[in-house]
């Protein structure tokens, strides 16, 4: 190493210490998550939506939560809402707040769905000072190389959906169609939204949700750790018509209630309903009802969270060092091949 390269990590060290991780960071979690609880606050009125959220695309980016008929707001109300994540363990520690708008409301049955939009962000997972310097090389990075594949996210809806990355989020397969023309790929912008209905979204620039609404019902497949750099390898699926379901890396099985394969590997099956179908700015919004619910193992989910929340994990082990290197190690090996083939990103898109 040069002298300019030691003085670069001298200065790295300085700056940001060890909370240099990747912003989208992979590990094993169980499904569904219990670290991170989500309260909407309505007046001070506290409601926990942990399992009745959803986000639903990126530009502008947009929030939805799910409501019963004795839960839902009134319209004042609606108007300026907190949404509140934090620790669910004996602490209950404040790690990300979002001040939310009601857009608009959907109602299905006696269940109620409030799409809001971002006024401010919080994020208490790192210092002011170090989050501000984060902040920083993000928009160096972005200013030298528009990673965003084509969304145009402003400041704020950047630093929101980085809050909205504490909840641990399961990167799943979608599989739709049939063995004989069908597709399967990744996806985790998703969330139960409570009464039996999902809610999740994909870009409203590629084929995979064309797909979806065509096919009126799919299968989502949650995958073990061991099985994360498959996400990545599908990840080009996102545009394709179809794939030859023998070509792919791994056995499937027809899924118990529409037959859809599914990766002989999951250790969660959910097959459901598509009810409805909005596009809204960068993305479709997909309103599924849950048909079935199958767990088939008892082990870890291939989850990502933000590194600004792993970052305060790893602050609460007392071995930091050689815990921030497994995790490291194994949040590559899930990606290897990612950055040549710069297709992983379809996985949020």
């Amino acid at each position: 190493m040069g002298i300019s390269s030691r003085v670069r990590e001298v200065i790295k060290k300085i700056a940001f210490g060890e909370t240099l991780v990747p912003q989208e960071f992979t590990l094993g979690l169980p499904d569904p998550q219990m670290e991170i609880s989500v309260w909407l606050d309505s007046a001070g009125a506290l409601t926990d939506v942990t399992w009745r959220h959803s986000m639903v695309c990126a530009a502008p980016l947009t929030i939805c939560v799910g409501f019963d008929s004795g839960q839902l707001p009134d319209e004042d109300n609606l108007s300026r809402v907190k949404l509140r994540l934090s620790r669910r363990d004996g602490a209950k520690q404040l790690l990300g707040e979002l001040v939310l708008k009601a857009k608009s409301v959907v109602s299905r049955d006696k269940a109620h769905f409030v799409l809001f939009e971002p006024l401010s962000s919080k994020n208490f997972c790192l210092s002011k000072a170090r989050l501000w310097t984060h902040y920083l090389l993000h928009a160096h990075r972005q200013w030298r190389h528009d990673n965003t594949n084509g969304i145009r996210m402003t400041f704020l809806e950047r630093r929101a959906t980085m809050v909205m990355f504490i909840r641990p989020h399961p990167i799943v397969l979608v599989s739709v169609g049939s063995k004989d023309s069908g597709n399967i790929f990744p996806m985790n912008l998703f969330g139960d939204l409570g009464e039996g209905y999902f809610g999740f979204a994909l870009r409203a620039d590629r084929v995979a949700g064309e797909l979806v609404e065509s096919a009126g019902h799919i299968a989502i497949s949650t995958m073990p750790l061991s099985q994360g750099a498959t996400a990545y390898r599908l990840a080009k699926n996102h545009t394709k018509q179809s794939v030859d379901w023998n070509q792919l890396p791994f056995l499937t099985k027809p899924s118990p209630e529409f037959n859809i394969p599914v990766p002989d590997f999951a250790v969660r099956v959910r097959e459901m309903d598509i009810e409805e179908v909005s596009k809204i700015g960068s993305h479709r919004f997909f309103l599924a009802k849950m048909i079935l619910d199958e767990v088939l193992s008892e082990g870890s989910a291939f989850s990502s969270i933000h590194g600004f929340y792993q970052s305060w994990r790893l602050r609460q082990i007392q071995e930091r060092k050689k815990e921030l290197a497994a995790s490291l190690a194994v949040d590559a090996l899930s990606k290897r091949g990612r950055f040549r083939s710069e297709t992983a990103r379809d996985i949020q898109r």
